[in-house]
């Protein structure tokens, strides 16, 4: 589905459960970089939704919003990151990250706000106040910001091994400018095996329980920055249920 905004043409995988919607509609969950994670995420709600009495599950259309295979390296950098006036590339785990295009973080919400809900709305039966929004690495640093430019656009935000590291971690400096207090969930996990992630993780965490920002953080112990998804998602999905 191409963005009016970027004109890039996204992969927007849907995946509706096979129920009934309740009255007042589905939940929704948006899944960034949806080829790698959204089919995962869908067949583990599912699963669990066969005994949600126990799991605490409950039934949500899962939209992964995705890249073309050969964009994804420099296209998701793009989209996940905000307009700054520089940036700082760094050396990351011993190697000098190569300079690509920053800044589309703008357009990405656009596309998600005005194009992707709106046909989300039209063709199936959602719950407008309970969409919630998901992202791993860049991702999660685009659902922190998000979190902080927009704190009351999604239901819940869920920012997985979050690349806080960013821009000379520009999300903390962000964080300190927040002056009023936000109530709408969110959650951090980290892998415990993440290095100066969990370290970054922790300080956005503490700064932003000082803002009284309403957050949890979770470190999964012995996990590293792959493992750390499907460790976690049972977690993710009892947290972004309608209730707590």
């Amino acid at each position: 589905m191409r963005s009016n905004y970027n004109n890039y043409p996204y992969i927007v995988d849907i995946y509706v459960p096979d129920e009934a919607p309740p009255a007042d509609g589905f939940s929704v969950i948006i899944v960034l970089d949806g080829t790698r994670y959204s089919k995962l995420f869908y067949e583990t709600l599912t699963n669990q939704l066969r005994n949600r009495i126990k799991t605490e599950i409950e039934p949500a259309i899962i939209v992964g919003i995705g890249h073309q295979e050969e964009d994804i390296p420099k296209q998701r950098f793009y989209d996940y990151t905000a307009l700054a006036a520089e940036y700082h590339f760094p050396v990351r785990r011993g190697r000098a990250m190569k300079e690509v295009p920053a800044g589309g973080a703008e357009f990405f919400m656009d596309y998600l706000l005005h194009q992707i809900m709106p046909m989300l709305y039209e063709k199936y039966a959602i719950d407008k106040n309970k969409v919630s929004i998901y992202g791993h690495s860049l991702g999660g640093l685009f659902v922190l910001w998000s979190y902080l430019a927009y704190p009351n656009v999604f239901y819940k935000y869920t920012a997985i091994s979050p690349s806080i590291w960013w821009n000379n971690h520009e999300l903390l400096t962000m964080l300190q400018h927040v002056k009023n207090c936000y109530s709408t969930p969110l959650y951090i996990t980290v892998g415990g095996n993440e290095g100066d992630m969990v370290v970054d993780a922790e300080i956005f965490f503490e700064k932003a329980n000082l803002k009284g920002i309403k957050s949890e953080l979770y470190i999964a112990e012995g996990e590293n920055h792959a493992s750390v998804i499907p460790t976690t998602l049972s977690r993710v999905l009892r947290f972004l249920k309608s209730t707590n």
